[in-house]
């Protein structure tokens, strides 16, 4: 439990998380990002609010992406960010948690290159090729060899081919999580039922035992 006199975390004087170079912020192609003043501003006001003071003080930082929603499979992603918390000295985010949206792509970009710089552990909840997960696992695959030791992929598996082909048919995606999960390698935990999940996420190592 933290200490109620103590002072929060006060943001990096360069404005960005600490250990972050501003002019290494890439887009999802590896071109270099500009923003705006007004979009640097905007960004750092969401970065630097309580999440962030969550993330400065957390051993254990854990990037959860996939679906978003509140139901089905963005459910279930919650449910992944529940269990991860429930590890000592850990947080789990996503980042609407930091008020990103899908239809803010000049900021998507930058915060997702951040908070996978700043997290312990990058782990995609993974269903079905339909949503903005997608161009994040399109950012990972350019990034792969950065993001080798922390990556961690749950996905989903089907008894059916059928059912695997509507969940999974889009070939550009699927080329890139076929490179994913090479890099991957072991880090790549199967599932099947919302019920399989506490176990897929228990084999994810914890920062601190």
């Amino acid at each position: 439990m933290s200490n109620p006199d103590e002072s929060p975390p006060t943001a990096p004087e360069d404005g960005y998380l600490e250990g972050v170079d501003a002019d290494s912020v890439l887009e999802a192609d590896g071109t270099t990002l500009s923003l705006t003043p007004a979009q640097h501003e905007r960004l750092k006001n969401r970065l630097h609010g309580a999440q962030f003071a969550a993330l400065r003080r957390a051993d254990g930082r854990y990037l959860v992406i996939g679906r978003g929603g509140e139901d089905g499979p963005g459910e279930r992603r919650q449910r992944v960010c529940s269990l991860l918390e429930e590890r000592r000295s850990a947080t789990a985010f996503r980042l609407e948690d930091f008020g990103f949206t899908g239809e803010e792509l000049e900021l998507w970009a930058p915060a997702f290159d951040i908070l996978a710089g700043m997290a312990t552990h990058v782990v995609g909840v993974l269903e079905d090729y339909d949503g903005g997960h997608v161009w994040e696992l399109g950012f990972l695959y350019r990034q792969q060899s950065h993001v080798r030791d922390v990556l961690w992929l749950l996905k989903r598996v089907y008894d059916s081919e059928s059912k695997r082909r509507e969940k999974y048919d889009n070939g550009m995606a699927a080329s890139h999580l076929a490179a994913l999960e090479e890099v991957a390698g072991d880090h790549v935990i199967r599932w099947s039922e919302p019920e399989d999940l506490p176990e897929a996420v228990s084999e994810i190592p914890a920062t601190l035992e």
